[in-house]
């Protein structure tokens, strides 16, 4: 099983990470801001089954210049495992980070991952409408791309299937009250779906309050498959062919 999407560096404990290590064929960690790019760069030349994706959260962009993105091409071009580039988008949640700045260092950041024919992996939060924008305004994408955490509804799912993204769902899907997201689950081409925790965030519900790990992914497996009515192991199966398909870069096969 493949974890697209967690934040090894933000996990409690030793513990949780070499357990998760151990129990998944692959995992894709984040960084996503000056200090994170380099520990999750560590942690993918660590170990075997671990790559890392770098860029900056939308959080996390006050005071970068044109020179942090020069140096993100620099570490992506040095280091074999970096598979991607991101997380990076929008998110106006929290008044944190003026949205020019947002949609400035997007843009860059699409810009890089696309010079480097990296995938992209899209953060963007209570910022949907403009988040399809930037995308449909910067397209196409031939290396491909991840809305990961998909928090959008049915129509924003599609315009991004549309322009070659993948779909990645985490543990919020289990809960009670994540109907609509549900729906988008149902109503997404299986040839798109991808899974991720999002660790040390978005427990799945049966691990919920407590933080999360990506061996918590299978939780939100079988809900899926559960939910879309299909087996287990063919759920993973498709899941994973995905992501390999995407991140050329991990070593095949997986199984």
């Amino acid at each position: 099983m493949i974890d697209t999407h967690a934040h090894l560096d933000m996990l409690k404990t030793e513990e949780d990470l070499m357990e998760s290590i151990n129990s998944l064929d692959c995992i894709i960690t984040i960084g996503c801001d000056k200090e994170e790019i380099y520990k999750a760069i560590d942690i993918a030349n660590k170990y075997e089954n671990v790559y890392a994706s770098i860029g900056y959260h939308p959080y996390d962009i006050k005071g970068l210049t044109e020179e942090d993105i020069k140096q993100l091409k620099r570490l992506a071009l040095e280091n074999e495992k970096v598979v991607a580039i991101g997380e990076a988008g929008l998110d106006y949640y929290r008044d944190i980070t003026p949205k020019n700045l947002q949609w400035e260092f997007f843009e860059k950041q699409i810009a890089l991952a696309k010079e480097l024919n990296l995938p992209l992996i899209v953060h963007s939060r209570s910022a949907n409408e403009d988040t399809v924008k930037i995308l449909q305004e910067n397209a196409p994408y031939p290396a491909s791309g991840i809305i990961h955490c998909f928090g959008g509804d049915i129509p924003m799912m599609e315009k991004c299937v549309d322009m070659g993204f993948y779909i990645s769902f985490a543990g919020n899907i289990t809960y009670p009250k994540a109907d609509n997201l549900r729906e988008v689950l149902k109503r997404t081409p299986l040839d798109r779906l991808l899974l991720e925790t999002d660790s040390p965030f978005l427990s799945p519900q049966k691990k919920r309050g407590k933080p999360n790990k990506p061996s918590n992914i299978f939780y939100t497996l079988e809900f899926a498959a559960d939910f879309l009515n299909i087996d287990k192991e063919e759920l993973e199966k498709i899941t994973d062919q995905n992501a390999q398909r995407l991140f050329k870069k991990i070593k095949q096969p997986i199984h």
